[in-house]
């Protein structure tokens, strides 16, 4: 039970209600804050069907229809793909939240789903939101990238760096329901590859946030600041179930993107970003830290949650010191020469599109001295040396095809042999 994490003392108030003679069970749920409630219940609102990485248009439409009838056709994408529009609750304080403007970034979409059932359990906790906020939804803003699990629209347009110039009719829709609704937040809904790290050590950035800039100067206007207290308030409150997997994503102008350009316009804006867990490579995981990060969020703004702005600027920034793999110490040998030096080795999914399975491929990323880089894998292969299979010698950015020791890779697949002698093909 994710209880667990916890030791908070409810002796005295427990015992308080008990003379009041209320059972147990309903007791107990009183006492819970949000997360407590959130962890109770996650097994029971997570939502079966939507473990894999690769989230299709199609699958998310066969849930919505069944799910949720009652919804607005936002428009269409450039291939005719439905864009949808969905409203929870009735309160007069409105966010609008939109997930997978990349197509390949699923787990916003997968924790939005799990927030709908949050909201759908009747408890105090999930009604003060939908009776304080009007919470609006586009689940899937780029269902033709989606749909081939990549990045990009159907025409090749990062649709996150499309603000400006509006080439792609996915960014016209977003900005048409902005300007049509005029929400008091926005929430921005993104996945970051398993290279960043919490600045300054080895820990996976499980979730990065982001106040966006409005302006070169990074500078503080009132929108922003909002924007920063309720991050404070995720990150404070995040500690107790995900301490030291935080991270603050570069507040670097971009003048082009979404969030920076909705900042500059007077719209506060979050950018929430998915990142690594331990062993989670399909984000199991992080979906759950996911959706208590925006239901946290949702708390602040419906309650007026205290928060102190400053404490933003304290959260450790993003780097991109990880690496999935890293070998230390490997010997390469030619007749003339010999070299000891690390290998960093980088996970890329594709999508088989006759299986309609991702499959993934292991890639040399890095090659040298790699000791200021952290790896979800470390091994130390103390001088065993580097036997190549397609190529004598390794390059960056080639597939990984090689055997050190008992570590093996082959034509991108990464198998490793035991000590016991048995062969174990790493799950990622």
């Amino acid at each position: 039970m994710y209880l667990n994490f916890y030791a908070w003392d409810y002796k005295k108030k427990i015992n308080r209600l008990k003379r009041l003679k209320i059972p147990f069970k309903k007791l107990y749920l009183r006492l819970m804050n949000l997360i407590e409630f959130f962890e109770e219940n996650y097994p029971k609102i997570k939502v079966e069907g939507f473990d894999s990485k690769f989230l299709p248009h199609t699958l998310l439409k066969t849930h919505l229809d069944c799910n949720f009838s009652q919804r607005e056709l936002l428009g269409h994408s450039f291939l005719g793909n439905d864009i949808y529009l969905l409203k929870i609750g009735c309160g007069s304080k409105k966010i609008l939240v939109w997930s997978q403007m990349h197509g390949n970034e699923s787990t916003g979409t997968k924790a939005m789903l799990d927030v709908f059932e949050f909201l759908k359990l009747g408890h105090k906790i999930s009604q003060n939101l939908t009776e304080k906020l009007s919470l609006y939804f586009i689940p899937m803003l780029n269902p033709d990238g989606a749909e081939r699990y990549m990045r990009r629209n159907s025409c090749g347009i990062d649709l996150n760096r499309d603000f400006v110039k509006e080439a792609s009719v996915e960014i016209k829709l977003l900005k048409k329901a902005v300007y049509e609704l005029r929400p008091d937040f926005l929430f921005n809904l993104h996945d970051q590859r398993t290279i960043f790290n919490v600045g300054g050590t080895p820990r996976p950035a499980t979730l990065s946030l982001l106040a966006p800039s409005p302006d070169k100067s990074r500078s503080v206007t009132p929108e922003r600041k909002q924007s920063m207290e309720v991050i404070a308030y995720i990150y404070n409150r995040l500690q107790s179930i995900l301490p030291g997997h935080i991270a603050r994503f570069s507040d670097e102008f971009y003048p082009t993107s979404t969030g920076d350009n909705f900042m500059l316009e007077g719209f506060a804006n979050i950018l929430f970003e998915a990142g690594h867990y331990p062993n989670d490579y399909e984000r199991k995981h992080v979906r759950r830290f996911n959706a208590l990060a925006l239901l946290l969020a949702m708390e602040k703004i419906a309650d007026d949650k205290e928060s102190n702005a400053e404490v933003y600027v304290k959260i450790p920034e993003n780097d991109k010191k990880s690496l999935d793999v890293l070998l230390r110490n490997v010997l390469l040998k030619s007749e003339n020469a010999e070299s000891l030096i690390d290998f960093g080795i980088y996970f890329e999914e594709k999508l088989n599109q006759e299986s309609g399975q991702l499959e993934w491929f292991s890639k040399i990323e890095e090659i040298g001295d790699l000791s200021a880089y952290y790896g979800h894998l470390e091994i130390d292969m103390n001088g065993k040396e580097y036997c190549g299979h397609s190529s004598i010698l390794p390059e960056s950015g080639q597939l990984a095809d090689f055997s050190v020791g008992d570590i093996h890779f082959d034509q991108g697949r990464f198998c490793n042999k035991m000590n016991s002698g048995a062969s174990k093909t790493i799950s990622h």
